[in-house]
């Protein structure tokens, strides 16, 4: 695995994700709220829409069960309201979930519901067949497990390494982001430069297969430093995979990878 504070991760995530954990509860259950967006796919047509969504899970029992809403292909809102669905382990981290009933969500049926949750980053990604469409959701899509490449263009020298992470945080409408990277890396020494830096305002684009993430150059939260160029990312394969390129510093960076570590699944 690689070399990644997943503490810091998650510090990232709930001050991005808005969740929250009940102190109340006991130590076995766990309740929180998360941004949850989601995209509704029939043919060539993607819905966007984001709620919140809260979630509820037994450490004892092993179970997830939640509350969430998203907007159907036609743009009509819908609701979800899961049942307790058994966590199955497909990796250290990584818990599967699956429901199939006849629940009725915004006068339709469900036919079909499952997913994933990573417990070491927070992630949580499902998706929901309802007979005319597809709809894919997610919390805010971090990329904990990718390999970052960067090449200087004047020699050829580069180097790989899995200590970056990607977190894109999208905004109400599915039109912009903020960008987070963690640990990040300016040069070819293999040194950390940051800790966290920070991106406003990419473009976003749904798509059927997941969203494309664009911007001309964009300045970081460090005034003056790291500032990033031809900014391009593919998050495809519903999300599941990401592949992306941009400049900083004179260098080329590419970036790909899953969103879930390999799993006995895949």
């Amino acid at each position: 695995m690689k070399k990644l504070s997943f503490l810091l991760i998650s510090l990232l995530a709930v001050t991005l994700l808005t969740a929250c954990g009940n102190e109340d509860e006991p130590v076995n259950k766990q309740s929180f709220t998360s941004t949850i967006n989601c995209r509704a796919i029939d043919g060539d047509q993607v819905v966007f829409s984001q709620s919140s969504a809260k979630v509820e899970l037994n450490y004892t029992d092993m179970n997830i069960q939640f509350n969430a809403s998203y907007n159907d292909a036609n743009g009509h809102a819908a609701t979800l309201t899961t049942p307790v669905m058994k966590l199955k382990n497909i990796s250290p981290t990584v818990y599967e979930f699956e429901a199939s009933s006849s629940q009725q969500v915004g006068g339709s049926s469900v036919e079909s519901l499952g997913g994933y949750i990573d417990f070491a980053t927070g992630m949580m990604w499902y998706t929901i067949n309802t007979g005319s469409s597809e709809v894919v959701c997610s919390t805010h899509l971090l990329y904990a497990y990718s390999t970052t490449t960067i090449t200087n263009p004047d020699n050829g020298n580069h180097g790989s390494h899995q200590i970056s992470a990607y977190l894109f945080a999208i905004d109400s409408k599915g039109e912009t982001c903020v960008l987070q990277i963690t640990n990040f890396m300016s040069t070819l020494n293999g040194s950390i430069d940051a800790t966290e830096v920070r991106y406003d305002g990419l473009t976003v684009t749904p798509t059927v297969t997941g969203y494309k993430i664009t911007a001309d150059e964009v300045e970081s939260n460090y005034t003056g430093f790291y500032k990033l160029t031809d900014v391009d990312f593919t998050l495809d394969e519903q999300c599941m995979t990401i592949n992306g390129t941009f400049k900083c510093n004179g260098k080329d960076y590419e970036v790909t990878g899953p969103l879930f570590p390999k799993t006995s699944s895949n």
